[in-house]
Protein backbone atom coordinates (compact mmCIF):
# COMPACT_ATOMS: atom_id res chain seq x y z
CA UNK A 1 0.00 0.00 0.00
CA UNK A 2 1.45 3.43 -0.93
CA UNK A 3 2.00 5.95 1.83
CA UNK A 4 -0.42 8.84 2.25
CA UNK A 5 0.14 12.37 3.57
CA UNK A 6 -2.46 14.47 5.34
CA UNK A 7 -2.66 17.46 7.68
CA UNK A 8 -1.71 16.75 11.29
CA UNK A 9 -4.42 17.54 13.84
CA UNK A 10 -4.33 17.66 17.64
CA UNK A 11 -5.27 13.99 18.01
CA UNK A 12 -2.11 12.96 16.12
CA UNK A 13 0.11 14.01 19.02
CA UNK A 14 -0.06 10.56 20.60
CA UNK A 15 1.38 8.91 17.48
CA UNK A 16 3.79 11.69 16.52
CA UNK A 17 5.37 11.90 19.98
CA UNK A 18 6.83 8.33 20.00
CA UNK A 19 7.93 8.77 16.39
CA UNK A 20 9.98 11.87 17.32
CA UNK A 21 11.11 10.43 20.66
CA UNK A 22 12.73 7.51 18.86
CA UNK A 23 14.05 9.63 15.99
CA UNK A 24 17.57 10.84 15.18
CA UNK A 25 16.56 14.49 15.62
CA UNK A 26 18.57 16.63 18.05
CA UNK A 27 15.28 17.45 19.75
CA UNK A 28 14.27 13.82 20.32
CA UNK A 29 14.67 14.28 24.10
CA UNK A 30 11.87 16.87 24.33
CA UNK A 31 9.26 15.58 26.86
CA UNK A 32 5.63 14.91 26.06
CA UNK A 33 4.31 17.92 28.00
CA UNK A 34 6.46 20.24 25.87
CA UNK A 35 5.55 18.47 22.63
CA UNK A 36 1.88 19.15 23.41
CA UNK A 37 2.48 22.83 22.62
CA UNK A 38 3.23 21.84 19.02
CA UNK A 39 -0.39 20.75 18.67
CA UNK A 40 -2.04 23.83 20.14
CA UNK A 41 -2.71 27.28 18.62
CA UNK A 42 0.08 29.70 19.50
CA UNK A 43 0.68 33.45 19.16
CA UNK A 44 -2.28 34.20 16.93
CA UNK A 45 -2.10 31.09 14.79
CA UNK A 46 -5.51 29.62 14.01
CA UNK A 47 -5.02 27.34 11.02
CA UNK A 48 -6.43 24.29 12.80
CA UNK A 49 -3.60 21.95 11.81
CA UNK A 50 -0.01 21.52 12.98
CA UNK A 51 1.94 20.08 10.09
CA UNK A 52 1.70 16.93 8.02
CA UNK A 53 1.84 13.23 8.87
CA UNK A 54 2.85 10.41 6.57
CA UNK A 55 0.95 7.16 7.08
CA UNK A 56 1.40 3.61 5.94
CA UNK A 57 -1.99 2.16 6.68
CA UNK A 58 -2.75 3.10 10.27
CA UNK A 59 0.89 3.71 11.22
CA UNK A 60 2.43 7.21 11.30
CA UNK A 61 5.86 6.82 9.66
CA UNK A 62 6.76 10.47 9.09
CA UNK A 63 6.03 13.98 10.31
CA UNK A 64 6.82 17.57 9.41
CA UNK A 65 5.57 20.18 11.88
CA UNK A 66 4.26 23.67 11.13
CA UNK A 67 3.90 26.45 13.66
CA UNK A 68 1.59 29.22 12.44
CA UNK A 69 1.89 32.60 14.15
CA UNK A 70 0.79 36.16 13.48
CA UNK A 71 2.40 39.47 14.42
CA UNK A 72 2.70 43.03 13.23
CA UNK A 73 5.48 43.91 10.80
CA UNK A 74 5.86 47.57 9.85
CA UNK A 75 2.32 48.29 11.00
CA UNK A 76 0.67 45.42 9.13
CA UNK A 77 -0.50 42.05 10.43
CA UNK A 78 1.56 39.27 8.92
CA UNK A 79 1.27 35.49 9.02
CA UNK A 80 4.28 33.20 9.51
CA UNK A 81 4.66 29.45 9.16
CA UNK A 82 7.70 27.84 10.76
CA UNK A 83 8.58 24.29 9.74
CA UNK A 84 10.22 21.98 12.26
CA UNK A 85 10.70 18.35 13.37
CA UNK A 86 10.98 16.86 9.87
CA UNK A 87 11.52 13.14 10.32
CA UNK A 88 10.70 10.01 8.34
CA UNK A 89 11.53 6.42 9.29
CA UNK A 90 14.50 4.99 7.40
CA UNK A 91 12.53 2.66 5.16
CA UNK A 92 10.40 5.60 3.93
CA UNK A 93 13.18 8.17 3.36
CA UNK A 94 12.66 8.20 -0.40
CA UNK A 95 9.15 9.52 0.30
CA UNK A 96 10.33 12.44 2.48
CA UNK A 97 9.58 15.21 -0.02
CA UNK A 98 5.90 14.29 0.12
CA UNK A 99 5.85 16.01 3.51
CA UNK A 100 7.70 19.11 2.30
CA UNK A 101 5.77 19.80 -0.92
CA UNK A 102 2.48 20.74 0.82
CA UNK A 103 4.38 23.45 2.73
CA UNK A 104 5.44 25.00 -0.56
CA UNK A 105 1.77 25.42 -1.47
CA UNK A 106 1.17 27.74 1.52
CA UNK A 107 0.89 31.10 -0.22
CA UNK A 108 -0.25 33.66 2.34
CA UNK A 109 2.49 33.23 4.92
CA UNK A 110 6.22 33.79 5.25
CA UNK A 111 7.88 30.40 5.63
CA UNK A 112 10.61 29.97 8.27
CA UNK A 113 13.04 27.33 9.45
CA UNK A 114 15.17 28.39 12.41
CA UNK A 115 16.98 25.05 12.88
CA UNK A 116 17.59 23.37 9.52
CA UNK A 117 20.03 20.50 9.18
CA UNK A 118 22.47 20.73 6.28
CA UNK A 119 20.31 18.31 4.27
CA UNK A 120 17.11 20.29 4.86
CA UNK A 121 18.98 23.55 4.13
CA UNK A 122 20.16 22.20 0.76
CA UNK A 123 16.68 20.95 -0.17
CA UNK A 124 15.06 24.26 0.79
CA UNK A 125 17.63 26.24 -1.23
CA UNK A 126 16.52 24.37 -4.32
CA UNK A 127 12.96 25.57 -3.65
CA UNK A 128 13.97 29.22 -3.37
CA UNK A 129 14.46 29.62 0.39
CA UNK A 130 16.92 32.33 1.43
CA UNK A 131 19.32 32.73 4.35
CA UNK A 132 17.96 34.42 7.47
CA UNK A 133 20.43 34.35 10.38
CA UNK A 134 23.96 33.68 9.13
CA UNK A 135 26.14 35.01 11.98
CA UNK A 136 25.90 35.58 15.70
CA UNK A 137 27.68 38.09 17.89
CA UNK A 138 29.36 36.45 20.87
CA UNK A 139 30.00 38.54 23.98
CA UNK A 140 32.69 37.04 26.23
CA UNK A 141 32.50 37.71 30.00
CA UNK A 142 35.78 39.60 30.30
CA UNK A 143 35.89 42.53 32.76
CA UNK A 144 36.33 45.92 31.09
CA UNK A 145 36.47 49.50 32.42
CA UNK A 146 32.84 49.98 31.37
CA UNK A 147 31.23 47.53 33.82
CA UNK A 148 27.52 48.11 34.45
CA UNK A 149 27.06 50.21 37.55
CA UNK A 150 27.71 53.82 36.59
CA UNK A 151 24.10 54.96 36.64
CA UNK A 152 22.56 51.67 35.45
CA UNK A 153 20.24 49.36 37.34
CA UNK A 154 19.13 45.85 36.39
CA UNK A 155 15.74 44.50 37.49
CA UNK A 156 14.74 40.82 37.25
CA UNK A 157 11.39 40.77 39.11
CA UNK A 158 8.63 40.23 36.56
CA UNK A 159 6.00 42.12 38.56
CA UNK A 160 8.25 45.18 38.54
CA UNK A 161 9.38 44.87 34.92
CA UNK A 162 5.89 44.78 33.45
CA UNK A 163 4.96 48.08 35.14
CA UNK A 164 7.64 49.98 33.21
CA UNK A 165 7.03 48.61 29.71
CA UNK A 166 5.27 50.42 26.89
CA UNK A 167 2.34 48.76 25.11
CA UNK A 168 4.41 46.92 22.49
CA UNK A 169 6.93 45.57 24.99
CA UNK A 170 4.18 44.62 27.44
CA UNK A 171 2.60 42.43 24.77
CA UNK A 172 5.93 40.72 24.16
CA UNK A 173 6.31 40.20 27.92
CA UNK A 174 2.85 38.66 28.24
CA UNK A 175 3.46 36.41 25.24
CA UNK A 176 6.59 35.01 26.87
CA UNK A 177 6.20 35.31 30.64
CA UNK A 178 5.30 31.62 31.08
CA UNK A 179 8.07 30.25 28.88
CA UNK A 180 11.48 29.11 30.08
CA UNK A 181 13.36 32.35 29.54
CA UNK A 182 14.62 35.24 31.68
CA UNK A 183 13.37 38.83 31.62
CA UNK A 184 15.47 41.85 32.59
CA UNK A 185 14.87 45.59 32.70
CA UNK A 186 17.85 47.93 32.59
CA UNK A 187 17.28 51.56 33.51
CA UNK A 188 19.57 54.56 33.79
CA UNK A 189 19.58 57.01 36.68
CA UNK A 190 17.85 60.28 35.82
CA UNK A 191 16.27 58.97 32.58
CA UNK A 192 12.94 57.44 31.59
CA UNK A 193 14.70 55.41 28.91
CA UNK A 194 14.82 51.65 29.46
CA UNK A 195 16.17 48.46 27.94
CA UNK A 196 13.97 45.35 28.14
CA UNK A 197 15.84 42.11 27.44
CA UNK A 198 14.68 38.50 27.09
CA UNK A 199 17.40 35.87 27.51
CA UNK A 200 17.26 32.11 27.04
CA UNK A 201 19.80 29.80 28.68
CA UNK A 202 20.95 27.16 26.20
CA UNK A 203 23.78 24.68 25.77
CA UNK A 204 26.36 24.34 23.05
CA UNK A 205 27.07 20.69 22.24
CA UNK A 206 25.31 19.69 25.50
CA UNK A 207 28.14 20.85 27.74
CA UNK A 208 28.73 24.59 27.36
CA UNK A 209 25.99 26.84 28.82
CA UNK A 210 25.43 30.15 27.07
CA UNK A 211 22.78 32.84 26.95
CA UNK A 212 20.90 33.87 23.83
CA UNK A 213 19.49 37.41 23.78
CA UNK A 214 16.16 36.83 22.05
CA UNK A 215 14.91 40.39 22.35
CA UNK A 216 16.42 43.78 23.15
CA UNK A 217 14.01 46.71 23.03
CA UNK A 218 16.63 49.46 22.89
CA UNK A 219 19.65 48.44 20.85
CA UNK A 220 21.78 51.60 21.38
CA UNK A 221 21.28 51.20 25.12
CA UNK A 222 22.13 47.50 24.83
CA UNK A 223 25.52 48.39 23.37
CA UNK A 224 26.04 51.03 26.07
CA UNK A 225 25.33 48.51 28.82
CA UNK A 226 26.68 45.31 27.27
CA UNK A 227 30.00 45.20 29.15
CA UNK A 228 28.31 44.99 32.51
CA UNK A 229 25.23 43.13 31.34
CA UNK A 230 27.20 40.21 29.95
CA UNK A 231 29.14 39.92 33.22
CA UNK A 232 25.93 39.97 35.28
CA UNK A 233 24.19 37.42 33.07
CA UNK A 234 27.14 35.06 33.02
CA UNK A 235 27.51 35.21 36.80
CA UNK A 236 23.80 34.92 37.60
CA UNK A 237 23.00 32.17 35.11
CA UNK A 238 26.34 30.34 35.01
CA UNK A 239 27.03 31.13 31.35
CA UNK A 240 30.22 30.86 29.33
CA UNK A 241 29.17 33.71 27.02
CA UNK A 242 26.16 35.60 25.64
CA UNK A 243 25.07 35.80 21.97
CA UNK A 244 22.69 37.76 19.75
CA UNK A 245 21.91 37.69 16.03
CA UNK A 246 24.65 39.80 14.43
CA UNK A 247 22.19 41.36 11.98
CA UNK A 248 20.28 43.01 14.83
CA UNK A 249 23.27 45.17 15.75
CA UNK A 250 25.10 45.36 12.42
CA UNK A 251 24.17 48.98 11.62
CA UNK A 252 25.06 50.19 15.11
CA UNK A 253 28.36 48.31 15.08
CA UNK A 254 29.22 49.95 11.75
CA UNK A 255 28.64 53.37 13.32
CA UNK A 256 30.10 52.79 16.77
CA UNK A 257 32.51 49.89 16.45
CA UNK A 258 32.44 46.45 18.03
CA UNK A 259 32.75 46.21 21.84
CA UNK A 260 35.93 44.70 23.22
CA UNK A 261 36.04 40.94 23.80
CA UNK A 262 33.31 40.36 21.24
CA UNK A 263 33.53 38.21 18.14
CA UNK A 264 31.43 37.35 15.13
CA UNK A 265 30.73 33.63 14.72
CA UNK A 266 29.37 32.11 11.52
CA UNK A 267 26.48 29.68 11.90
CA UNK A 268 27.33 26.24 10.56
CA UNK A 269 23.88 26.08 8.93
CA UNK A 270 22.00 29.39 8.53
CA UNK A 271 18.34 29.67 9.39
CA UNK A 272 16.09 30.19 6.35
CA UNK A 273 12.96 31.90 5.10
CA UNK A 274 10.82 32.22 1.99
CA UNK A 275 8.54 35.21 1.55
CA UNK A 276 6.75 37.09 -1.16
CA UNK A 277 6.77 40.44 0.61
CA UNK A 278 9.33 40.43 3.44
CA UNK A 279 13.10 40.63 3.51
CA UNK A 280 15.34 39.08 6.15
CA UNK A 281 15.68 42.39 8.01
CA UNK A 282 11.88 42.73 8.22
CA UNK A 283 11.35 39.46 10.07
CA UNK A 284 12.92 40.62 13.31
CA UNK A 285 14.21 38.69 16.31
CA UNK A 286 13.57 34.97 16.79
CA UNK A 287 11.00 35.46 19.53
CA UNK A 288 8.00 33.58 18.19
CA UNK A 289 9.64 30.27 17.42
CA UNK A 290 9.14 26.58 18.07
CA UNK A 291 12.56 26.12 19.76
CA UNK A 292 11.64 28.75 22.34
CA UNK A 293 8.14 27.33 22.76
CA UNK A 294 9.19 23.76 23.54
CA UNK A 295 12.72 24.33 24.82
CA UNK A 296 15.67 23.59 22.57
CA UNK A 297 18.41 25.70 21.02
CA UNK A 298 18.05 27.94 17.98
CA UNK A 299 21.41 27.05 16.48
Amino acid sequence: MPVTVRKAVAEDLHQVYPLLRDSTLNSSWIPFESRKRMFQPQWGGKEGYYGYVMEDGDEVVGFLGTLFTERDVQGRRHKFCEIHSWFVKDEYRNESLKLFLPVMSIRKATLLNYTPTQTVYDISKKFGWEDLETQILQFLPVPTPRILGAGYRIEARKQVIVQHLDEADRKIFLDHENLDCRHYLITRRGSTEYLYVIVKKLRLRKYIPFGRILYASNKPMLLDAIDGLRMRLCRRLGLAFVVIDHAELADLLHQRGTPAFTRVVKREVPSQYKSRDLKAEDIGPALYTLPLLIGYRLH
